[in-house]
């Protein structure tokens, strides 16, 4: 009797052994690189959210740069119109001016005007600009204003009531001022910009004009103040006249 055998066919076997095997090899090749694509993208998030937030931090900057730039403009230019007014003044007054409290090294600075003078009269511009102010401040808390931003509009104010009392003086003696204005947003302090001004004895001031006479006009008073606290403009100032009428 013929026993039954069973054949097995080894190159079968070596064959599903390398077909498992390499089934096995590719499903944890892919396993890996799946891993390794997920940590790319990861990173490569990572990377971009530090590109926007660098993005974000460095388009606030240049915002506050240009910010900065433009306040300085427009404070340098008050500067110019308040050195313009007291040169016009010195036509018909006798002027008495101070330093600035503060100096600044970024930008020109306003003189504080102590008083004007004709003969025996005199108006205390000073005092009447801080009462000025006072009132305003008082009017801001009142209206629930924030004690912070009243105080902020209190210095706005401070200089613009001095460039309008100015400029209000020189009307009286037929001055004729071409301004444009700001919107005074939320109650804040409309700010008028002179463009151009004209005068009963002929005289025209460009916005050029008022920028360049204007900074000869405060170097000049200010480095008359280094050598002392406080300067009399005599009436018909000859300095002032001649950078005037230049």
């Amino acid at each position: 009797m013929t026993s039954a055998t069973n054949v097995i066919n080894p190159s079968f076997i070596k064959t599903e052994e390398l077909h498992i095997s390499r089934t096995s090899c590719a499903t944890q090749g892919n396993t890996v690189l799946q891993s390794v694509d997920t940590q790319s993208m990861s990173s490569l998030n990572e990377y971009n959210e530090i590109k926007d937030v660098k993005k974000i931090k460095g388009t606030k900057k240049k915002k506050r740069a240009s910010d900065d730039h433009a306040f300085q403009r427009m404070r340098n230019y008050q500067v110019f119109q308040q050195a313009i007014f007291i040169a016009l003044l010195s036509q018909f007054f006798e002027i008495v001016v101070r330093p600035p409290v503060k100096k600044s090294v970024v930008s020109f600075q306003l003189l504080r005007v102590d008083a004007i003078k004709l003969m025996k009269d005199v108006l205390s511009i000073n005092d009447f600009i801080i009462a000025r102010c006072k009132e305003k401040y008082k009017m801001d808390m009142k209206m629930g204003t924030l004690e912070k931003t009243a105080k902020r509009r209190s210095d706005t104010n401070r200089i613009t009531e001095l460039l309008h009392l100015l400029q209000d003086l020189l009307r009286e003696k037929g001055f004729i001022f071409i301004s444009k204005f700001t919107d005074g947003k939320n109650g804040a302090q409309v700010i008028e910009t002179i463009t151009s001004i004209k005068g009963p004895n002929g005289l025209y001031l460009t916005q050029t004009d008022i920028t360049k006479k204007g900074e000869t006009i405060s170097k000049y008073l200010n480095s008359e103040m280094s050598k002392s606290t406080r300067k009399f403009i005599p009436m018909n100032d000859k300095t002032l006249q001649s950078i005037l009428f230049d």
